[in-house]
């Protein structure tokens, strides 16, 4: 197909007088606009012919689809020109090991591991996104040129390529890369969906080397088989497992459809996929058939049921035809061609994750980062599990998760206590005081899976208040979110007037001592931003409170406060130190270059997550970095210091890179380029 000469579609003289542009006959079906191959001038043309505004107008619908094609193609086109400008920087900045190897094409066939991050902070996406980036366009040019030449005529689009540069990516030899390119390019005319050009793929890669295809399955299940979970957009949750063996799976999958039809036989009157997921988390967490289906006539007589029906009460329109029949009668395991082209699509979404997940790029720091806080807020890792749990990676109340027979969380009768970490804050929270005290109705946020809304915030924190196991810390924030006092909940100790000593030997008993006054509202202090702490919830239901301490509380910080559970006796002593955003009265300052435990907690507590702009790790699972370098005279403070993951801290010591604390939590990265990117202490939600 060739493209438009200029003449073809010249602007001048070619309109009617009624309006209508003469042009617009050349993009019905067949025309020479509707068969172009995408560039620059045909975007003019596109841009012109549809209007800002998208009203095409004086086109018949014939026409529109056909400009609607041609704009789907200039995305190939225009994503086949950013790939090229990485090509570029690529060969601007080959590996130190093999500078001077490079592949036909004249690209290096290793590259600075750095580069991906100057790219993350230009584009504004994570540091995994920026590599995968890098690796398609290495790619396209250097392993699969037929693939890069379809994209560049817009017969496949940017999100179709990287699915084909990543099902072959398992193929090593040139010979076996190249058959498979030729297969999949003598099939790729027949491709109308996203499932089709998937399936052909995949056949092209075990047909020209199927004894690598066995034996990538089987390594593949021995190391790399795994489980991810993360919040999707309704704020529910996801679990996928990948790397499973397939006979396991397919078996375990025919396990869940039975259950489901055990649901159905029982008289519950659900939607198939609801009776799935329920049976997916059952067998999971370990429910009898009984008991969910209790939980679901409960839900019926409450007046719940229609509420569960597909469709009932939801503003989502009908995707599909009129009267079109039960998504769960399509084929098992196949998404919808639409969904799937959006699961797989972007720079970093192909892998079936979230764009930016897992957040960070290495394995966590290892040892305590807070003060002496039993782990408090999870400076030590995760929650102990409680009886009956098995270890977790992250606590369910951070993870969003559920207890066994739990699933769901709204049947009958209250939730059991859930061993969790909890961060509790007066103003932006994790999850926000007085949401959890019942008196505002703020989102929560829980790092492993986003936004929780105010009701599931309450009730998990309410949950994790009712485990023994659970750990409680308190974060004091501004205005703008940013956290400025913290400090970890410890068992409140009561301690009563002691009485004479008996005497142990000669001499006289002990004169016993006057019990103290109370320090903290009788001496000068700060109290919590925000007002008094809320009293407890309306309506009866028993909630947190937080109330003055006996004491004043550490230095500038903002006193001592005792949490209240709700509907239990158990009381948390709470000491909010001041958290080193903005300002810094450097009272944790070491004269040593390892910080403190309480100092390195509360710097994490600022940072919220590693310093680079475009690394998203967790700060708990950080190192403590000086801003200027401690034997250059730095000060081993928090005006100094902030949280880098391992591969970012490495990367502010090489050549060419700078970081300066312009204040306490605010880090500028200057690139070996020359620009500038400003990462500021985490905002806390609210």
């Amino acid at each position: 197909m060739a493209g438009l000469a200029t003449a073809d579609l010249d602007t001048a003289g070619l309109r009617h007088a009624e309006g209508r542009d003469s042009r617009w006959p050349l993009f019905g079906q067949g025309g020479p606009g509707d068969r172009a191959v995408p560039n620059a001038w045909q975007l003019m043309i596109l841009y012109d012919l549809s209007g800002p505004d998208g009203s095409c107008r004086g086109a018949s619908d014939d026409e529109v689809f056909g400009v609607l094609g041609r704009w789907g193609a200039a995305a190939g086109w225009l994503e086949c020109r950013k790939l090229a400008v990485v090509r570029e920087l690529i060969r601007r900045r080959p590996g130190e090991r093999n500078a001077g190897a490079a592949t036909d094409s004249g690209l290096p066939w290793e590259w600075d591991d750095r580069l991906a991050r100057e790219i993350a902070l230009e584009l504004r996406v994570s540091v995994p996104a920026a590599q995968k980036l890098e690796w398609a366009a290495w790619a396209l040019e250097a392993r699969l040129p037929g693939i890069g030449e379809a994209l560049d005529q817009g017969l496949i689009d940017a999100s179709r390529a990287r699915m084909v540069i990543e099902e072959t990516d398992v193929l090593r030899e040139p010979d076996e890369l190249a058959a498979a390119e030729e297969l999949i390019l003598a099939g790729l005319g027949k491709c109308r969906t996203w499932m089709d050009l998937l399936r052909l793929v995949q056949r092209a890669v075990v047909t020209v080397d199927p004894d690598g295809a066995a034996r990538r399955r089987e390594q593949e299940e021995k190391e790399n088989a795994r489980v991810r979970f993360w919040r999707e957009t309704a704020g529910t949750c996801a679990l996928l497992g990948k790397g499973l063996p397939t006979d396991e799976a397919l078996r375990a999958h025919a396990n869940v459809e039975q259950r489901a039809q055990q649901y159905r036989a029982a008289g519950v009157k659900r939607g198939i996929e609801v009776l799935r997921v329920a049976a997916y988390l059952d067998l999971i967490n370990g429910v009898p058939v009984a008991d969910r289906v209790a939980r679901f006539q409960a839900e019926d007589a409450a007046g719940n049921g229609d509420a569960a029906q597909p469709g009932a009460g939801s503003g989502t329109p009908n995707r599909g035809k009129p009267g079109a029949a039960d998504p769960a009668d399509a084929e098992p395991g196949r998404p919808e061609a639409g969904d799937a082209d959006g699961y797989l699509a972007g720079v970093s979404g192909a892998d079936g994750y979230p764009p930016d997940w897992p957040p960070g790029d290495e394995a966590p720091a290892e040892g305590p980062c807070g003060q002496d806080c039993a782990g408090g807020c999870g400076c030590r890792g995760p929650a102990p599990a409680g009886p009956g749990q098995g270890s977790r990676e992250r606590a369910p109340a951070e993870a969003g998760g559920t207890s066994p027979g739990e699933v769901g969380g709204n049947g009958p009768g209250p939730e059991p206590g859930v061993a969790a970490e909890v961060n509790l804050t007066l103003r932006h929270i994790d999850i926000p005081f007085l949401t959890a005290a019942g008196q505002a109705r703020w989102p929560g946020e829980a790092r492993s899976m986003g936004v929780l809304d105010p009701a599931l915030a309450r009730r998990l924190a309410e949950a994790a208040a009712r485990h023994p196991g659970s750990r409680f810390c308190l974060t004091i924030t501004d205005q703008e979110g940013r956290a400025i006092g913290h400090g970890c909940g410890q068992p409140r100790k009561h301690r009563e007037p002691r009485g004479p000593r008996k005497p142990s030997g000669p001499g006289k008993p002990r004169t016993p001592r006057e019990p103290r006054e109370p320090r903290g509202q009788d001496r000068p202090g700060k109290g919590p931003p925000g007002g008094p702490a809320a009293p407890p919830s309306s309506g009866g239901t028993p909630a947190f409170t937080l109330t003055p301490g006996g004491d004043a509380g550490p230095p500038g910080g903002f006193g001592s406060w005792i949490l209240r559970f709700p509907g239990q006796g158990r009381e948390l002593t709470v000491d909010l130190h001041p958290v080193p955003t903005g300002e810094c009265g450097h009272q944790y300052e070491s004269a040593r270059h390892d910080a403190g435990r309480l100092l390195r907690h509360l710097v994490n507590v600022r940072d919220g997550q590693c310093g680079f702009p475009a690394c998203s790790r967790h700060a708990r699972e950080t190192d403590l970095e000086h801003a200027r370098p401690f034997d250059h005279g730095g000060r081993t403070c928090g005006c100094n210091c902030w949280s880098a993951s391992r591969s970012c801290h490495q990367v502010k010591q090489s050549a060419g890179w700078d970081v300066t604390e312009v204040r306490p939590g605010y880090h500028q990265w200057t690139t070996p380029s020359g620009r500038s990117y400003t990462q500021e202490p985490w905002e806390y939600p609210g």
